[in-house]
Formats: C-alpha cells, structure tokens, sequence
C-alpha cells in the first residue's frame, strides 16, 4: 500500500484518466428532444417526437434492461422480451399483449424511415422503468437498475453500496447542466462519512451533487468550476470559485467526507477520510483494484479508519 499526497493525486488524475459516460447534462446542448436510457445518451435518429409523444427505435429501446426483440413480418408485429415481461406490440394497432393480456395503447407503433418507433412511455413503464420529463432542457430520463445494482446497493458493505451508487442509472429536473471542458477526465468522489445514498462527484471543471432515491441517482446541484482560486464553497474541498451553479446544495461545511481518486493507469484507488481542518495536507493512500471490478467501475475502496 502506497501513500500519496493530494497534490500528487491530482497531477496523476490530471494526465489521463478515462471515466463512464454518466454525464447527464450532455443532452441540454440543443432544444431537440433527448432521450437517455440508464445513462445512456440515445442517438437523435433513434427517437421521434409525434402528436406531443416521444417514440423511439427498437434499437434504441435494447439499452432498457437488455431487451430482445423478434420481428414478424407477416402480422406486423415485434415481441419484446425482458426479464419479467414480455410484450407484443402491432404496427398501426393500439392494442398490445403484456404477458398475454390485451392492454391499450394512446397511440400505435408504425414504421419510419424504416425504422420500427414504439411509444417510449408505454414501453419504459410496462417494464417497471421510471420516467422523468425535464422540460427544461426537453429531455426524458429512463431508470431502471439492475438487479445487481439494486441488491448491491442495500449491501451492509459501504463500499459495495457505495459502488452501486455510483453506478446506478441518473436522472435530472435542473433548468440546465453543465459539461466538462477537457476531453480527458479526472474524477473524484466525495460521500459524507457512513453513508451512500448522497455523494459529490468532481469531474474536471465540473462539480455535482446527487441524492439516490428508488434506485435512482438524482442530480440536486451542479456547479461551474472557474480559473480563480476560493475558500468560500460549501464544499471545503473546491478550493476553485464558481462560475454558474444551479440546484440546490446542501451544507457540508462541518461534514467529515470519504475522499475517492481513482487513477486508471495504474490501476488503483486513492483514499482518504478528509475534513475542512485537514483536506489540504491529508496523506492519501492508495489501493489495487482486481481488473474484474474494474470493468464494472467498482473502484471504490473500504477505508480502514471509516
């Protein structure tokens, strides 16, 4: 086990540190309709808005709790198949099949650019999804977690908590977000003490706060990193002033936080329990992580004085 600084943590994340997709702000970049499914930013080719409704391709639709579908030709049909559910949806019909019971559709699949649309809100709802409209930046969010997430995260371990947290699908209701500026990532977590069901996340110039409620991970608060230095953030541990902020941001002045830096190119964690009287001089130690839970973004480590 080796121990580093923060400065040296911050140099080595700085250089080249590659990190999930979870940017849930990426899609306020235009007025079109936007559609992200468990963290995963739809294509504008994959999704039609049509008498005020969202559909999207069945392509689309795969990132939704890996789905299968089956196409018939002859009926016109597609069968989509979950772990739970089945459905049979009929082009031009509004009556489909979930589970072999008839149920009524607001409106009928049909076919587009060659493409087979289905309506986004029946689908997404008849497998047990969450929806969340952000009218703001015209956006729907689809969350629905693993069962591995799920069960993870209700684990007596924080940092198996803790790594589904991190993991679990996202979604916002603020008027805007923000984008990180760099093209090369370096990301930080930052959980109060004990818990993980709140967490900070530090992405370049880029700062968001989430709240998880029904295995959803909702962006509260996010804020815009500027050049000029600042001591006077709630978040003692941004030693870099504002620019733009939106959300609210709870106060962590007092909050004791479990400090997480993880360096890619080398394979491991960076660790540390930080407070408003030792963040800057904290020594950080650093831990390996099995290339298994690497490929699951479970980076997050136990802290032995947590």
């Amino acid at each position: 086990m080796t121990k580093i600084s923060q400065v040296s943590i911050a140099m080595l994340c700085a250089a080249a540190l590659i990190v999930p997709n979870n940017n849930i702000s990426s899609a306020a970049s235009n007025k079109d309709t936007h559609v992200i499914i468990n963290n995963t930013n739809l294509s504008s080719e994959d999704i039609l808005l049509k008498n005020n409704q969202v559909f999207i391709t069945l392509t689309g639709a795969k990132t939704l709790d890996d789905l299968t579908f089956k196409w018939n030709n002859k009926t016109k049909q597609v069968t989509v198949k979950g772990k739970e559910t089945n459905l049979i949806l009929t082009i031009n019909k509004t009556t489909a099949q979930k589970n072999s019971e008839n149920v009524k559709l607001s409106s009928a699949p049909f076919i587009h650019k060659g493409k087979t649309m289905i309506p986004l809100r029946f689908v997404t709802e008849a497998m047990s999804s969450s929806v969340t409209w952000n009218k703001s930046i015209q956006t729907a969010f689809i969350t629905k977690a693993s069962s591995k997430l799920t069960n993870d995260y209700k684990s007596d371990e924080l940092s198996t908590a803790r790594n589904a947290a991190i993991n679990l699908p996202r979604a916002s209701q603020l008027s805007k977000g923000f984008q990180p500026s760099l093209d090369t990532f370096s990301v930080q977590y930052y959980f109060p003490e004990q818990v993980s069901d709140q967490f900070v996340e530090v992405n370049n110039n880029v700062v968001s706060y989430y709240k998880i409620s029904n295995n959803t991970a909702y962006l509260k608060w996010q804020g815009l990193l500027g050049d000029k230095p600042s001591t006077e953030n709630d978040l003692y541990f941004i030693n870099r002033a504002l620019t733009d902020e939106v959300g609210t941001l709870p106060s962590f002045k007092d909050t004791t936080f479990a400090s997480f830096r993880w360096m890619p190119h080398v394979g491991s964690t960076g660790y540390s329990l930080i407070n408003k009287q030792n963040w800057n001089d904290v020594i950080f130690k650093d831990q390996k992580v099995e290339q298994s839970k690497v490929n699951e973004n479970y980076i997050i480590v136990d802290i032995p004085e947590e």
